[in-house]
């Protein structure tokens, strides 16, 4: 399995991370970096490039919060260097699921983009809203 680093502001990270391991269980080749209030920049980049290089250059895949936040831009920055390193953003517990369990076995290579991209579909299809008296919508009501 490539490598998993979940990261964001906070403690978005460790919470993730923990929320998918009471429903999954624990999970080898996860990794939560937080950005605790009172980081610098320099301390998230050393974190990073940490969990990074924890994965001894194999694939890598960064979750992050949000992009264009500190989290998310280091770890953009760290794919110059890290040719096997891919990073998405706008992460949520059901993304995370999806790409814990799809990128499990034996793969020791990046996840091809067309997988990235269904993990990231899954997460962007588990956002939805819900109406009294009919039960949970699907992502796609309107709001109307």
């Amino acid at each position: 399995m490539p490598g998993i680093i979940v990261t964001g502001h906070g403690h978005f990270a460790t919470g993730i991370v923990s929320a998918l391991e009471l429903i999954l269980g624990p999970q080898d080749g996860l990794v939560a970096v937080d950005f605790p209030e009172g980081d610098t920049a320099t301390q998230i980049t050393e974190n990073l490039t940490s969990a990074v290089d924890s994965f001894g250059g194999g694939a890598v895949v960064v979750f992050s919060d949000l992009r264009g936040g500190q989290p998310f831009n280091v770890a953009s920055a760290l794919c110059t260097d890290h040719p096997n390193l891919r990073v998405a953003f706008g992460t949520n517990l059901p993304l995370l699921i999806e790409a814990v369990t799809r990128f499990g076995g034996n793969a020791i290579h990046v996840p091809d983009e067309t997988l990235l991209e269904e993990v990231i579909r899954a997460g962007a299809e588990s956002v939805g809203k819900f109406t009294v008296g009919t039960g949970a919508s699907s992502a796609q009501d309107d709001w109307d």
